[in-house]
């Protein structure tokens, strides 16, 4: 069984998984977040800042491009090939409309034609492997029907399927009856991918599809960074001795954002952005959320932060689906 690190832009990035593997194990892979396609046929190194070889060493990185035709991608592909990396993966799945509405991420799943055209064209010019991270659609589940057939014809790497379609964002539950269908109809192997929080949810899963053997996690290991090795336990009940990683994985995160981010206002945003997910591990944490979100600078904010670990609360019931009910709509 492998776990792979979900590409979730803004946040886990090399500073983030660095940080993370120095304090916390689980992880097989980490997809990361995506470069933009469209950057002409001179790709600058800093570009690819986030995939430097001396900036992960920790832990096998996949690069992702966002694109919808094989000029845009093929460029970034040959750059990454040459710079060591032999396997990139095409996002199909980013759900934001802006992105959707100019044919990129979940907006080509509409199009299989496109898709079909994109892949010939990438399989034919690149010497990388290629797997996909898509969606059941953009607008429909009816979508998935004429894909699959279509991403049948390639020899995909590997196929991440996120059980939502595009418009659903992350909203809605996950589509597990269409998920299934994929899981009986696409030859290449599947990695699941979606609202995998907790053990319990991990356990259902893995009971309705024995054959999977690959899941991505995301959002859940933002909330619990314990979260892999739990599932690969298959026991929560240590966690609770053994919190002090998650504060020496944050104070190390801490360190890196203000390395990393030169502008104070800057640094301070994204740590926030950061206890979005963090605060979710702890009791009253709509309430201790919002206390980190009034500060207005780094002191005061050291300050809340300082009090959250001598007093903060961490959650009992880790594995309980209701403890994420606030996490799932950001």
């Amino acid at each position: 069984m492998k776990i792979y690190l979900a590409p979730l832009q803004g946040y886990t990035e090399f500073l983030f998984r660095n940080s993370y593997l120095n304090h916390f194990k689980g992880l097989d892979l980490a997809i990361a977040p995506f470069i933009p396609s469209g950057i002409g046929d001179h790709v600058r190194h800093h570009r690819i800042k986030d995939l430097w070889k001396e900036h992960n060493r920790l832990l096998e990185i996949e690069p992702q491009i966002l694109g919808k035709s094989a000029a845009e991608i093929i460029p970034i592909a040959n750059y990454l090939y040459a710079y060591g990396y032999d396997t990139i993966n095409i996002n199909m799945g980013c759900p934001i409309a802006s992105i959707r509405a100019k044919y990129r991420g979940a907006g080509i799943l509409a199009y299989p034609e496109m898709v079909e055209m994109l892949l010939e064209k990438l399989f034919i010019d690149l010497p990388n492997q290629i797997s996909l991270k898509i969606r059941l659609g953009n607008e429909s589940v009816e979508d998935i029907y004429q894909l699959i057939p279509v991403i049948n014809h390639f020899p995909i790497k590997e196929l991440i399927i996120h059980p939502r379609i595009g418009t659903q964002m992350y909203e809605g539950e996950v589509d597990l009856k269409t998920f299934e269908w994929c899981v009986e109809h696409a030859k290449a192997p599947l990695v699941y991918s979606g609202d995998l929080f907790d053990l319990n949810t991990y356990r259902n899963l893995q009971a309705r599809f024995p054959t999977i053997d690959r899941w991505m996690i995301g959002r859940g290991l933002l909330f619990s960074p314990f979260l892999p090795e739990i599932i690969k336990r298959n026991d929560i009940s240590w966690v609770e001795k053994e919190i002090h990683r998650f504060w020496d994985f944050y104070f190390e995160l801490e360190d890196q954002v203000l390395t990393y981010r030169e502008r104070p206002k800057n640094q301070l945003n994204k740590l926030k952005e950061y206890w979005r997910y963090f605060s979710q591990a702890f009791e009253d944490a709509e309430k201790m959320f919002f206390a980190i979100s009034r500060t207005t600078n780094f002191s005061e904010y050291k300050t809340e932060i300082e009090r959250i670990r001598d007093v903060g609360i961490w959650r009992a019931g880790l594995n309980e689906k209701e403890s994420f009910q606030f996490i799932k709509t950001i």
